[in-house]
């Protein structure tokens, strides 16, 4: 079979030069555009007595159709879950927790959640850790002035 408008730049002599071989060599996925230049190609290629068929064609497409929803569902799962780590750590706020360090447990008030690299911090006093670190939640402790 021969593909029009395909030419080879490397000679074989490349191919045995190991300071070639780790040249870069484009890109490592296909997008909507790849997939359509492929089935174009593919389609100008066939033999015109027996030509692909349908059921053929409609499989491709349902396999790319299927593989582009999983990669942006994907996506969006991730950024599901990015969210859900900072409203976790937004419920920590005001309690008293305790954190598990490779130095030994920090305990403290939460005074504010921040973002760093995009992962959540909870604050206590001047240190930030990982809400995923923490190991007891209670309740601040109310002034004897406000019980009634």
């Amino acid at each position: 079979m021969n593909i029009a408008n395909v030419t080879s730049t490397r000679s074989t002599i490349d191919f045995l030069d190991p300071a070639q071989a780790s040249r870069p060599t484009g890109k490592q996925t296909l997008d909507v555009n790849d997939f359509l230049k492929l089935l174009t190609v593919q389609l100008q290629s066939q033999d015109p007595m027996k030509p692909m068929e349908d059921t053929q064609f409609i499989s491709q497409m349902a396999s790319f159709t299927s593989l582009q929803q999983m990669k942006q569902l994907s996506t969006d799962f991730k950024n599901f879950s990015s969210e859900q780590r900072i409203s976790s750590a937004q419920s920590f706020l005001g309690k008293v927790v305790t954190v598990t360090t490779a130095d030994g447990d920090v305990i403290g008030e939460v005074k504010s959640v921040k973002l760093l690299d995009g992962s959540p911090r909870i604050v206590i006093g001047t240190g930030s850790y990982d809400p995923a670190k923490v190991t007891n939640i209670t309740a601040p402790a109310v002034p004897a002035s406000t019980i009634h």
